[in-house]
């Protein structure tokens, strides 16, 4: 039995950082560890506001990952339209099992996950996310990025 480390365990200055935000906190609990044993720096806010606290305190963030539906100040699709006009650098996906998106509640670039959503797709996602993020900011090709258009991921519901 071996033991599987990414290359973010091994050299930490390649480990990326997430912002999760989710309002459940058992939720946000699992998310938080499955991220964390696939190597990531996960950085915990319940709601939107500690969110965009923590962001205009300097947090430096390569992907926000953000429930939809939470209390106190704006739902996750306002909150992912905040950081993709103030924190570019930033990757975004948005999960949700109760609401889908409507025209225009995705920014530019930003991916929707349904859940249920396997927990490996969840890592994948973050992964793909965090590797862009890091390669667009090294490169500082911020102004340079390509325009994707916003994707939404729906997955089948498992018995």
């Amino acid at each position: 039995m071996g033991i599987v480390l990414s290359i973010e365990c091994l050299m930490p200055e390649l480990q990326s950082t997430v912002l999760l935000v989710e309002d459940e906190p058992l939720i946000r609990l699992f998310v938080a560890e499955l991220l964390e044993d696939a190597g990531f720096k996960v950085i915990e806010a319940a709601n939107a506001t500690e969110a965009l606290v923590l962001l205009e305190a300097g947090l430096e963030i390569n992907v926000l990952l953000t429930d939809v539906d939470m209390p106190n100040g704006c739902n996750g699709f306002e909150l992912a339209h905040k950081v993709h006009e103030s924190w570019p650098g930033a990757e975004i996906l948005i999960m949700s099992g109760r609401r889908w998106p409507a025209q225009g509640d995705l920014p530019q670039g930003a991916a929707f996950l349904a859940k249920p959503c396997p927990n490996e797709a969840i890592v994948s996602h973050v992964h793909s996310a965090a590797e862009r993020s890091r390669r667009y900011l090294r490169q500082g090709e911020l102004h340079s990025r390509p325009q994707e258009s916003a994707k939404i991921l729906p997955f089948p519901k498992t018995a």
